[in-house]
C-alpha cells in the first residue's frame, strides 16, 4: 500500500511539473507572436473602401454630429420615396378621372336638351357680339317716325303674290289643308321618303344671308283624317326633324285635344309607330313642356327621336301680351347646336303661317345678332314670306318679331345707357303693335286665315 502511495505521489509531481513547463512555453510563444505582429507592416486593402466614420480606430459608435447627418439622409431618402409614391398614386387617380370624364355621353333624348351649353368664354364673346350689333341696329330703327318706316316695310312684304300654277300639289290635296287661302309652293314643299302620293302642308325654308340651316314651317294635321296625322309623323321621320316648336294660345287646345296630335304613350299607324319616351312638364326652370318621341317607320331598324315643345304663349290671330322673355329664349333655341348636322327643326301652328312666320323671323334676327351683325328684318321677313305664303300675316306680327330680338339682346347688353334706350324702344314697339292688333281685330271678320 505504501509503495502504491509513493508511486501515485511521484506521478502527481511529474504531472504538475509538466503542466508548469507547458504553461511557460505557451506564454513565451504568445509574447513572441505579439511582438512579431507589432513589427509587421499593415497589409494594403484589396479594394477601396468607404472612409471611416469618426469615432475611434476600432470603428466604435459615431459621433453625435455624424449620427444627425445619417438620420437626416435617411429621413430625406424616405421623404423622396414617399413623394414618389404619392406622385404615382395621384397620377394614377388623375388618369382614372380623365378616363371617366372622357367617356362618350349616351345619345338619349334627355341628353339633347334645348338650351345652348356655352362655355364662359363663348358667353362673354357672344355678349360682345350682340351688344355691338344692337348698338348698330338701334341707329337704323330708333327713329322719331319709326311707325311710318315699319308700315312702309310691311306693305312691301304684304304685296307679295303667289302664282297658283306653282302650287299643283296644294290644288290636288286641298282637302288635307287647313285653309284654301294659305298656299303651298311645289318648289320647297316637304317630301316623304319617295312616296308618290305623300302630301303634308309644310315648307322647307332657308335664309342664306343669316344661316345655312333650313327650318320647316308647317300646319297642324287634320284630326278628321288619320292619314293626315300619319303624314305629319312621316314628315318628321323623312325630313329628320329632331325638334318641333308648336305655337298655341294658352286656352287654344285642351290636354285631350293635344294628346290626339301628340300621344301620352304611343300610337301606331299603317306605316309608322310613334312612342312617347319621356315628358318634361313646364315649370319655373323649364319654360315649355317637352315631349320626347321615338318615330319609327315600318321596316326601319333605327329609332330616331323627335322632341316636341309645346309653346303655349302665342294666341291665335293675336300677338303675345306677356312672357316676352320666355318667347325670346325659346326663339334663341331654334338654331341651337344640340342637334345632328343633318337634322332639322320645325315650327308648327294651326296654319303654319302668320305667327309661325313671325316667330321664325325673330329667331333669324337673334341669330344675326349673335354673329355680331345688325339684322335687316325687312329683308329677312321678305325672304320668309316669299318661301311660305301667309307667313307674317299682319303688321302687328311684323312689329313683334323686332320685340323678340330686342328682348333677347337685353341680357347681353352691359352699357347702361344703351340698355335704357333698348328698353324704352321695346315699350314703344309693344304699344304700337297693340294699337295695330286692335285695328286688325276690327277687320278680322273679313279674314279667314288669321294665325
Amino acid at each position: 500500500m505504501e509503495k502504491k502511495k509513493s508511486k501515485t505521489n511521484l506521478l502527481q509531481k511529474f504531472a504538475d511539473k509538466f503542466k508548469k513547463k507547458k504553461r511557460g512555453k505557451s506564454t513565451s510563444a504568445s509574447r513572441e507572436r505579439s511582438s512579431e505582429m507589432s513589427r509587421r507592416r499593415p497589409r494594403p486593402p484589396r479594394s477601396p473602401s468607404k472612409p471611416k466614420l469618426p469615432g475611434g480606430p476600432a470603428g466604435g459608435s459615431p459621433s453625435a454630429e455624424a449620427k444627425s447627418k445619417i438620420d437626416l439622409m435617411e429621413v430625406t431618402a424616405k421623404g423622396i420615396k414617399k413623394e414618389k409614391k404619392e406622385e404615382k398614386r395621384s397620377s394614377g387617380k388623375k388618369k382614372k378621372e380623365e378616363k371617366e370624364t372622357t367617356q362618350a355621353p349616351q345619345k338619349t333624348p334627355s341628353a339633347l336638351t334645348l338650351r345652348r351649353a356655352d362655355s364662359i368664354l363663348e358667353v362673354s364673346g357672344n355678349s360682345k357680339n350682340v351688344e355691338k350689333a344692337v348698338k348698330s341696329w338701334m341707329e337704323t330703327i330708333e327713329k322719331p317716325d319709326f311707325k311710318k318706316t315699319f308700315e312702309a316695310a310691311y306693305t312691301v312684304i304684304d304685296t307679295i303674290k303667289v302664282e297658283i300654277e306653282k302650287c299643283q300639289a296644294f290644288k290636288k290635296y286641298m282637302d288635307y289643308c287647313q285653309s284654301e287661302n294659305v298656299e303651298l309652293l311645289d318648289a320647297n314643299r316637304v317630301k316623304g321618303n319617295g312616296e308618290a302620293d305623300f302630301f303634308f302642308h309644310g315648307s322647307v325654308l332657308t335664309v342664306p344671308s343669316v344661316t345655312s340651316k333650313s327650318v320647316i314651317l308647317a300646319q297642324l294635321a287634320l284630326q278628321e283624317f288619320p292619314s293626315s296625322l300619319e303624314s305629319f309623323w312621316l314628315m318628321a321621320a323623312s325630313q329628320k326633324i329632331q325638334r318641333i316648336f308648336v305655337l298655341l294660345g294658352e286656352d287654344e287646345m285642351d290636354k285631350k285635344s293635344l294628346a290626339e296630335y301628340f300621344p301620352d304613350d304611343f300610337i301606331e299607324y299603317k306605316t309608322i309607330r310613334v312612342n312617347n319616351r319621356k315628358t318634361v312638364y313646364k315649370s319655373d326652370d323649364q319654360p315649355n313642356t317637352q315631349l320626347f318621341y321615338e318615330v319609327v317607320p315600318k321596316d326601319c331598324a333605327e329609332a330616331p327621336f323627335c322632341m316636341v315643345e309645346i309653346c303655349d304663349f302665342w294666341p291665335d290671330a293675336k300677338i303675345p301680351m306677356c312672357g316676352h322673355g320666355r318667347i325670346a329664349s325659346t326663339a334663341a333655341s331654334v338654331f341651337d347646336s344640340d342637334i345632328d348636322t343633318e337634322a332639322m327643326c320645325a315650327i308648327v301652328s294651326n296654319y303654319g303661317a302668320g305667327r309661325a312666320g313671325a316667330f321664325f323671323v325673330g329667331a333669324l334676327a337673334i341669330e344675326k345678332l349673335r354673329s355680331g351683325e345688325a339684322p335687316n328684318i325687312k329683308d329677312i321677313a321678305h325672304s320668309v314670306r316669299s318661301q311660305r305664303p301667309g307667313a307674317i300675316e299682319t303688321l302687328s306680327q311684323y312689329v313683334f318679331s323686332h320685340v323678340i330680338a330686342l328682348y333677347y339682346s337685353l341680357k347681353h347688353i352691359k352699357d347702361v345707357g344703351l340698355k335704357a334706350r333698348v328698353e324704352k324702344f321695346i315699350s314703344q314697339l309693344e304699344q304700337f303693335a297693340c294699337e295695330k292688333m286692335s285695328e286688325e281685330d276690327d277687320d278680322d271678320s273679313n279674314s279667314t286665315t288669321c294665325d
